[in-house]
């Protein structure tokens, strides 16, 4: 899933240059777009708030040490932007 934001100096790449970024290293380590996975593009909800028991809860996921430090700032200081 891709946030749908706003390019600007913090985050230069539409979503169609991120998606195509994304699908050009992944077949790089033999992965194929719409085969073994796919890429959608989701609204930039920035808050999830509620004011009464809605029925079912909010929890953060774990993702590991590894996926958890992944930085989009580290990764495009390294692309020269």
């Amino acid at each position: 899933m891709l946030r749908e934001t706003e390019e600007d100096a913090k985050n230069p790449f539409s979503i169609e240059e991120r998606k195509a970024h994304i699908i050009q290293e992944l077949a790089q380590e033999g992965y194929e777009h719409h085969k073994e996975y796919c890429i959608i593009s989701v609204p930039n909800i920035t808050h999830i708030t509620y004011g009464r028991d809605v029925g079912y809860k909010i929890e953060q996921e774990h993702l590991g040490e590894e996926v958890e430090n992944i930085s989009a700032t580290k990764v495009r200081e390294k692309m020269g932007l």
